[in-house]
């Protein structure tokens, strides 16, 4: 329920709402300088990053690329590395940037689907406070830069107004699958924006058909612009039959032998996080996980479950009604929570090796639907509790997504190292 209303609000509740704002405001200026710090640390390459950088390197000087993934976030690596030196901060200033971007998109989505800029604050607040998303804006990897791409491309769809709108939503798609090709589930809601702004019409059938080949043009065009630049044969025919070998060789990938692989429905919990990096100086340890926040990781799961009630529930009512009353909120639930299950699907629905990783364009989703959902919430005592209770594990955990140095002797090395 929304709690724009005045009615028994006291000049406590008044206090209280502006206290939990400046705490939201806190946590995004915490995320922001938890990346930031000795993001360029270590200057050696851990965990999957030589995949990636390695691939950069190769695409600076015109070898081909061996990895097994579109050329772009791979492109995006290099030009960090020819913008500040082929050094840890060459390699993680493109997923560094991204993940700042990733806050103000989480803002921009949370605000735009619930028509609130409070729920834009709790949604760009969650996000910069979740360990998860910061441990992949801190190192050159490719998820932490599809997740924002994935925001980006969705808050264009919600947006759009006008055919110009989804074509340029459809554009971002294209991006996104330039990096994985997890993006391509964003069809979806491109479909059904499409369908309930122009329904089954001739001009919505061309809409759609005009936005999906700005999605495929832009895909070949950087996929083609990779090869280019590695010395390989990048006409349209070499790019569709790289794109054929490499889905081919993802579907082969199922011997579940690595011992971080984990089964998506593991992630709700979550059970395997993975040390991205761990560095011990005598008493004093950095480290890298991507176990997050277990306060939002609890909250993202408890927001599915009452979107999944609350869009079922509106649906008896008839979809196309319910989407056109969104200062209600629950049609922006409901796309989120959308948003939320499509890059889970291909985890679902094949025995392709996984790992907790590739819950993060959901996560990304369902934390924004977490910070709407709770700006509605009505007490302000409890919108204050839970967000100092964010705040309390954020300033504790922050060093183990972050790589700050912490003590062996502290709790935290006793908790994270159990």
């Amino acid at each position: 329920m929304p709690n724009n209303s005045s009615r028994g609000t006291t000049a406590f509740d008044v206090w209280l709402d502006g206290v939990t704002q400046l705490l939201l405001i806190a946590l995004i200026i915490g995320g922001v300088v938890a990346r930031v710090h000795d993001f360029d640390y270590p200057d050696e390459l851990t965990w999957d990053e030589h995949h990636f950088v390695e691939n950069a390197r190769n695409i600076l000087t015109s070898r081909s690329d061996w990895n097994d993934h579109p050329p772009l976030g791979k492109l995006l690596l290099a030009t960090g590395i020819l913008a500040l030196g082929d050094d840890g901060a060459g390699w993680r200033a493109a997923p560094l940037l991204l993940g700042l971007v990733l806050i103000a998109l989480a803002f921009a989505l949370g605000a735009s689907t619930f028509r609130s800029r409070l729920a834009g604050l709790y949604a760009g607040a969650f996000t910069a406070a979740s360990g998860f998303l910061m441990a992949f804006s801190k190192t050159a990897l490719l998820d932490g830069m599809l997740a924002t791409s994935m925001v980006a491309a969705a808050l264009a769809l919600w947006r759009a107004r006008t055919w110009r709108g989804l074509v340029f939503g459809a554009v971002l798609i294209g991006l996104s699958m330039s990096i994985k090709f997890t993006g391509v589930v964003l069809v979806v809601p491109l479909a059904l924006v499409t369908a309930l702004r122009w329904r089954a019409s001739s001009r919505g059938l061309a809409v759609f058909a005009l936005s999906v080949a700005a999605m495929v043009a832009v895909y070949v065009t950087q996929f083609s612009l990779g090869l280019f630049l590695t010395g390989d044969p990048h006409g349209i025919m070499d790019v569709a039959t790289k794109t054929v070998e490499l889905f081919q060789h993802h579907i082969g990938l199922d011997d579940w032998k690595h011992s971080a692989t984990s089964r998506w429905y593991t992630w709700f919990i979550p059970l395997k996080a993975v040390r991205l990096h761990l560095a011990r100086d005598g008493d004093v340890v950095r480290m890298l996980t991507t176990g997050g926040n277990p306060i939002l990781w609890w909250g993202v799961n408890a927001s599915v479950l009452w979107a999944t009630f609350t869009c079922l529930r509106n649906l008896r009512g008839g979809f196309r009604a319910w989407f056109r009353q969104p200062t209600r909120g629950d049609a922006g639930s409901c796309f989120l929570l959308l948003l939320w299950l499509l890059p889970l699907c291909p985890w679902v629905f094949t025995n392709r090796d996984s790992y907790i990783y590739h819950y993060l364009p959901s996560y990304a989703f369902g934390l924004i639907l977490f910070g709407g959902l709770t700006s509605t919430v009505r007490s302000t005592k409890v919108r204050f509790a839970l967000v100092a209770l964010v705040s309390v594990v954020f300033a504790f955990a922050v060093p183990v997504w972050s790589k700050i140095p912490f003590e062996t002797s502290s709790l935290l090395h006793s908790l994270s190292f159990r």
